[in-house]
């Protein structure tokens, strides 16, 4: 009797970097939305009533453009409706979902990460980039797309891979 001497097919490295950047990236995410939304109203109450331009005085010594910026950053953070964040949070998870899923070699975890990412683009369009000059839309859309389709590409060699090996 002839044992089966198959292999197991092994992930790109390429791929293991990918999944190891995009896990990365959604987790960092979920805990920067969940604290986003926890201290989004103190914060947008301290932005409107002048407490937080008095607490950046320290960072003045890094020259007016610095405060300049944390002074945008925070009126844009004050404008930002918390459903957005809500949204981003269980986007995200779902990113994550899709990312441990494609680590176990589920391509199912490549469609639920890309219908993830292609609805963060929609929930930053509905929220954040019509608060941003200029707005991050096309470098934002570049890098989900780069991501999706190099996820892709990995996919179909492995499927190509499998049928080169398994000549049924």
């Amino acid at each position: 009797m002839e044992a089966n001497t198959q292999q197991p097919q092994k992930r790109p490295v390429g791929m293991t970097i990918l999944l190891v950047m995009s896990l990365i990236n959604a987790c960092w995410n979920i805990f920067s939305a969940s604290v986003s939304l926890i201290v989004k109203p103190s914060m947008t109450a301290m932005y409107k009533n002048g407490q937080l331009e008095e607490m950046m005085q320290p960072f003045s010594a890094f020259g007016g453009d610095f405060a300049k910026a944390m002074n945008e950053g925070m009126q844009i953070f004050s404008q930002i409706d918390s459903k957005f964040y809500i949204i981003l949070l269980v986007l995200f998870i779902a990113s994550l979902i899709g990312v441990i899923k494609m680590f176990k070699g589920d391509k199912r975890g490549f469609h639920i990460y890309s219908v993830a990412q292609i609805c963060m683009l929609i929930d930053n369009s509905l929220y954040v980039y019509p608060l941003q000059k200029p707005s991050p839309f096309l470098s934002d859309l570049m890098f989900t797309a780069m991501f999706i389709l190099l996820y892709y590409l990995y996919f179909k060699r492995m499927e190509m891979a499998k049928t080169t090996q398994n000549p049924d």
